[in-house]
């Protein structure tokens, strides 16, 4: 998975700490929006069956902390690759 100039997701992730808006939906996407910038960002995709599972028990206006990385070629959608 590469994006426009090489890089993969995981050399641009960055750990934040964010407030779910809206919960899981049956697609396996959710809302989540920054704490510290208040910058909204759409999860699409997830490192591994354990982070999804976690965050599928996640209601909306808990706190939790993700490492993020926005997704190749998607527009503003990101990639939650821990919790």
């Amino acid at each position: 998975m590469s994006q426009s100039g090489g890089s993969k997701p995981a050399e641009r992730a960055e750990t934040r700490r964010v407030r779910v808006e809206r919960e899981m939906n049956d697609h396996r996407a959710m809302t989540v929006r920054v704490v510290d910038s208040g910058e909204c960002r759409t999860l699409v995709g997830y490192g591994s069956p354990s982070v999804r599972r976690a965050l599928e028990r996640t209601a909306a206006g808990e706190t939790v902390t993700l490492t993020l990385a926005p997704t190749p070629g998607r527009g503003n959608t990101w990639l939650a690759l821990d919790c």
